[in-house]
């Protein structure tokens, strides 16, 4: 199911669907492992507007 997600055309048709990022042949990645994952990767920043 996640093969392809490897074409950015396909992975740009990303929607939420209950919180969730979803694409339309139905993957899913759940938003507490997604957050774990990119936390874990020192990728999550916040903008803190002053």
């Amino acid at each position: 199911m996640a093969d392809p997600l490897r074409d950015p055309a396909f992975f740009a048709r990303v929607f939420l669907e209950d919180g969730a990022p979803t694409w339309p042949n139905g993957f899913d990645a759940a938003p507490g492992w997604l957050r774990r994952e990119i936390e874990a990767a020192g990728a999550l920043s916040r903008d803190v507007a002053a």
